[in-house]
């Protein structure tokens, strides 16, 4: 991509680089990706994946939070976005917020040739007029085929491009002690602790579970933690409901499960089902957009969503059935490995970030 007339230094925004299915992407995005350019940089607010950044060599700014409503800070920030791309002769600028592309919409009629690819993580439907604006002569990418629909369907969005998010993930075959202590059936949720994840719908579900044999472990945080922990003191479910918190032992983690569970409202792409396929482990999770392009009859179990009744029983169909388990993590891992590895997820960047400037040239 690289050519002695013009350097292609790229600039990703977002709005943190903490916990999160987005965050880690522009982290994999930028690390993974960079000797396709000369120089490349993260605009957010910062957070976990800050000094990962920094052993990489690329550069972070920190910036204030670019959801901000108040006017001075928005001002502030176009002006300190605008600093970031001249002073570092930025040539494409990556955006994974619908604010941050805003802010580029903005700064693009000032610098019309500066290159705009956003990534749409999610689906969304308010706000539609706004983001209509910030995605004009923008190259837009979706995470999925739901959130692919929701370009083109409520945002106008013509020529949107599908690249399936995917993770890598260190090789383990270790194990969490403080799971693999319990003698019964482990299941399984990595989630961010939202409202998003319907965590207390399958909170719910368990406690319509019987069985003292099951008990489900929590791999992750958020704003929610405090309540959830509550709603489990609530309904004696302490013996039945354990909160790991945030881990870096994400793969030791699924290998100690027996399987896992999704029971997300709604999604762009889950990244916690690609996590857990990749590991070989199958999945109960909520039929909606973003989840059942990825989970099947075939390798997985889906339920509506809000449904606790149907959660708690395809989880006892899992837990009782050693065979199915097997059949179903079988089929997710080569599912996995035909449509959502790794090395596919980065080909298919590197392919489009070339494409663009090879033609802005």
């Amino acid at each position: 991509m690289r050519n002695e007339k013009r350097k292609n230094n790229i600039l990703h925004i977002s709005r943190t680089m903490d916990i999160g299915g987005a965050e880690r992407i522009v982290y994999q995005l930028s690390s993974d990706l960079k000797d396709e350019f000369d120089s490349v940089h993260v605009a957010s607010t910062g957070g976990l994946w800050e000094p990962k950044l920094e052993a990489q060599g690329i550069i972070h700014h920190k910036i204030h939070d670019i959801d901000s409503k108040n006017p001075l800070t928005v001002l502030k920030l176009l002006l300190t976005i605008y600093q970031i791309i001249k002073t570092n002769d930025i040539t494409l600028v990556h955006t994974h917020h619908r604010m941050a592309a805003f802010y580029i919409r903005l700064l693009k009629l000032i610098n019309p040739k500066l290159v705009h690819v956003y990534t749409a993580h999610n689906v969304f439907k308010d706000k539609l007029s706004l983001y209509r604006f910030s995605l004009k002569n923008a190259y837009s990418i979706a995470v999925g085929q739901a959130v692919n629909q929701n370009l083109k369907d409520d945002v106008g969005v013509a020529d949107s491009t599908v690249i399936y998010n995917g993770v890598i993930l260190k090789q383990s075959n270790r194990q969490v002690d403080e799971i693999m202590k319990f003698d019964g059936i482990k299941l399984g949720c990595i989630a961010r602790l939202s409202e998003q994840k319907g965590l207390t719908y399958l909170i719910d579900a368990i406690s319509l579970i019987s069985d003292e044999n099951l008990r489900l472990f929590i791999v992750g945080d958020g704003e929610l933690r405090a309540e959830l922990e509550n709603k489990v003191k609530e309904l004696n479910l302490e013996d039945k409901v354990t909160f790991l918190g945030y881990r870096q032992d994400i793969v030791e983690c699924i290998n100690s499960f027996d399987f896992l569970v999704s029971s997300s409202l709604f999604e762009g792409l889950a990244l916690n089902v690609i996590e857990a396929f990749m590991n070989g482990k199958t999945m109960v999770a909520t039929d909606i957009p973003g989840i059942n392009e990825v989970v099947t009859k075939e390798n997985g179990i889906l339920v509506p969503a809000k449904d606790a009744r149907a959660l708690a029983s395809a989880i006892e169909s899992l837990a009782t059935d050693s065979t199915l388990r097997t059949r179903l993590a079988h089929q997710a891992k080569k599912d996995y490995e035909e449509k959502f590895s790794y090395p596919l997820f980065l080909e298919n960047y590197r392919k489009f970030y070339q494409k663009l400037m090879g033609d802005s040239k």
